[in-house]
């Protein structure tokens, strides 16, 4: 039985909260927070506030693709 996968367009912004970016690709909160405490989404640390690296995180994302 094959796999359905959804891909999901995310708004074209360099950054974003952590919390709108796990409910963006529909991840619990804890995961995310759990990827971003592990390195493995790039994060940017502004005061109190995590973000997400969304420009540096689609590099990467180009990047390995390339290389499959």
């Amino acid at each position: 039985m094959p796999i359905e996968s959804q891909v999901v367009q995310l708004p074209p912004v360099p950054l974003m909260h952590w919390r709108r970016f796990a409910e963006m690709v529909g991840l619990d909160e804890g995961v995310v927070r759990g990827l971003c405490d592990k390195g493995y989404l790039p994060v940017v640390n502004q005061g109190k506030y995590r973000f997400i690296n969304l420009a540096l995180l689609t590099q990467r994302c180009l990047e390995a693709d390339v290389g499959e």
